[in-house]
């Protein structure tokens, strides 16, 4: 077979090795290590990645030195006698499916990720970060020469597994970066001041590399084409750094955007926001160039090399989704792709280690069911076109059992499809419409408009071998004190269904869920023109959005003119001609607010089918309790594969 994207599936050279395509694993760390060893789970999910057909993974970030180790010990410790035996065992699998291993090395330098060290923080200089809360120490001369003998051995460490090379993470303001920024470093000695000066400390890193790597082992270095922080360096402070790095014989460099905090793209932003930047990279230095950052398609990937602005394309959090992208993509299966959703929940939480909102096997392992054809084919009965029902159905009937599946909507889909609606979260229907492929593609019986009642219960539980329940959630009455009131649900919002109001002032109550909900509503009614006033208990906005899409978020609102009352309650009376209040949590002082829409977010509540789980019932997903998508297709997928 021909591939669709001849350019992104042809070989490429780049160092001393030969790659098979032009795909890379981008490197996203696992944290399924203990006391800083790879462990064997960390294994498996890179020999799926493997397995999926990219040609070269890029291992998550692997510190280099005990100072920027975080007190759980779940970043990869490069330095450690017990890193080669771990990481020489991965590289064996990666090798077996063809695929090529570089390790990226890395120092946070005054960044700490979240997590706690028992290592003070350090940098160039005693310049606090907003993300943490302490100031770094000052390195040392002595310090540095110590930290970069902890690249030199950490390097041999990658030699002496195996691996096919090594990457500097000298990008999003980690040590290298705090170095080379003169935001981050006001030293007056050799390493700091010139431009020559503060790029002493990476050009010392990599000569100390370089001493211990053998002829054809690949080095690479990765640099932030924007910081995208005030003050911090853009395109062309990185090009500068780039030909200056050029001449120590780089064998490529790779390309995104960003810092802490805003490296992980979210889907408010633009795909392939990189690209430009690398392509300039790739102009001025003509080192072999990879680019990632949002890149989430084939199609994408294939056209940024046959323009000529990268010579390889790097993905992370798509191949997350679906390690096999890449095989699909060039065998022309493009519908049985599950595409990322771009929306950093269960990625980026690392609770306890790399989980996926739409990929249930990642951080649990493959089911062990799935894949094989049970002893008997059973009549299998799903209730509910949400996420939970379509993934018990997609993974039921890829085993061999005959679904079928009713939903009492005309579309499939559920409360995914009003999150869909919400300003910037449309990505979020694309899991939908995969399930929904799918089911078309493994012949399940799809009824709409097909509700069910008791007596259809008795019908269904005639025939059937299995029923699973996944009937879903719908919003909560709204307060009996709003009745009379303009007043509205967040669905009511983001589906454009608002009561008439004699102004375009609205207070939106979010009573302490702390997620995208009532943030999107807000966003909404501040892009149609209304004046938003956005009230919740909690103490913090955004709580409960993933980290990388609370300041964009909150920018967004800000610049829209959102006012923001926290550790407020909103006050209904009785009277319906008496203003409603805004009262502090925490202290007195209440503030009438009147002629206002209400738009009252409360938790979501099950809709109940009246049937107890037992041996020939499952009840999955939101009509359990109410929770988020990856909870309903983690909860589809097991019970698809355990019947």
């Amino acid at each position: 077979m021909v591939s669709e994207f001849p350019h992104l599936f042809s070989p490429f050279e780049v160092g001393g090795i030969s790659l098979k395509n032009r795909l890379v694993a981008l490197p996203a760390g696992t944290s399924m290590a203990e006391r800083g060893v790879p462990t064997h789970g960390d294994t498996e999910h890179f020999e799926r990645l493997a397995a999926g057909g990219v040609g070269l993974i890029i291992g998550g970030a692997t510190v280099v030195h005990r100072t920027t180790t975080l007190r759980s010990r779940k970043l990869v410790e490069a330095y450690g006698d017990e890193f080669v035996p771990a990481t020489s065992a991965k590289v064996a699998v990666i090798h077996r499916h063809g695929a090529r291993f570089v390790g990226q090395l890395c120092h946070l330098g005054r960044e700490f990720i979240g997590g706690e060290s028992d290592a003070p923080p350090s940098a160039p200089s005693p310049i606090r970060t907003v993300r943490d809360a302490y100031p770094p120490h000052e390195l040392s001369v002595a310090e540095i020469e110590d930290i970069i003998e902890g690249w030199r051995v950490s390097t041999q460490n990658l030699v002496k597994a195996g691996a096919d090379g090594v990457e500097v993470h000298a990008a999003h303001g980690y040590l290298p970066a705090q170095f080379m920024s003169p935001l981050t470093n006001q030293r007056t000695d050799d390493f700091g001041g010139s431009f020559e000066n503060r790029m002493r400390f990476t050009r010392l890193v990599i000569e100390a590399m370089r001493s211990v790597m053998p002829v054809g082992f690949v080095l690479g270095v990765r640099l932030s084409g924007e910081e995208e922080i005030v003050g911090g360096m853009g395109i062309d402070e990185c090009v500068r750094v780039a030909e200056n790095l050029t001449e120590l014989g780089i064998d490529y460099f790779s390309i995104t955007h960003g810092t802490r905090g805003k490296y992980v793209k979210d889907s408010t932003n633009e795909d392939a926001v990189a690209i430009p930047s690398a392509s300039k990279i790739r102009a001025a230095t003509g080192v072999p160039t990879l680019v990632g950052q949002r890149i989430r398609d084939a199609a994408t990937a294939d056209h940024a090399i046959k323009s000529g602005h990268v010579d390889m394309v790097g993905m992370a959090r798509a191949l997350i989704a679906d390690p096999d992208l890449p095989v699909k993509s060039e065998t022309g299966r493009l519908d049985e792709i599950r595409g990322c959703l771009g929306i950093n929940q269960d990625c980026r939480a690392f609770d306890p280690h790399l989980h996926c909102a739409v990929n249930a096997e990642v951080g649990r392992g493959r089911h062990p069911n799935v894949g094989t054809v049970p002893l008997r084919s059973k009549e299998v009965f799903v209730v509910g076109g949400g996420p939970a029902g379509l993934e018990a159905a997609r993974v039921a009937a890829g085993r061999g059992h005959r679904v079928t599946l009713f939903e009492e909507n005309t579309v499939l889909g559920g409360s995914v499809r009003v999150a869909a609606a919400s300003p910037h979260r449309a990505t979020l229907i694309d899991i939908v419409d995969y399930l929904e492929r799918e089911l078309r593609r493994l012949k399940v019986d799809v009824n709409l408009s097909a509700g069910i009642g008791a007596d259809d219960l008795d019908e269904i539980r005639a025939v059937a071998d299995h029923i699973v329940v996944a009937t879903g959630s719908r919003p909560a009455q709204l307060p009996s004190g709003l009745h009379g009131r303009p007043a509205a649900t967040v669905d009511d919002v983001l589906l454009g269904r608002l009561p008439e109001v004699r102004s375009r002032r609205a207070v939106i109550f979010d009573e302490g869920d702390g997620f995208w909900p009532a943030y999107s509503a807000a966003e909404a009614l501040a892009q149609q023109g209304w004046h938003v006033t956005f009230v919740t208990p909690l103490t913090a906005l955004a709580s409960r959005v993933p980290a990388e899409s609370v300041g964009p978020l909150l920018g967004r609102l800000g610049d829209a003119g959102v006012e923001f009352k926290v550790a407020h309650s909103l006050v209904i009376p009785n009277d319906s001609a008496t203003p409603f209040l805004l009262r502090p949590v925490f202290g007195t002082g209440d503030v009438a607010c009147d002629e206002v829409l209400v738009v009252w977010h409360q938790p979501r509540v099950p809709v109940p089918l009246g049937l107890e789980p037992d041996e020939t019932v499952s009840v999955i997903g939101d009509c359990i309790t109410p929770r988020r998508i990856g909870h309903a297709i983690a909860e589809g997928y097991r019970i698809g594969a355990e019947l």
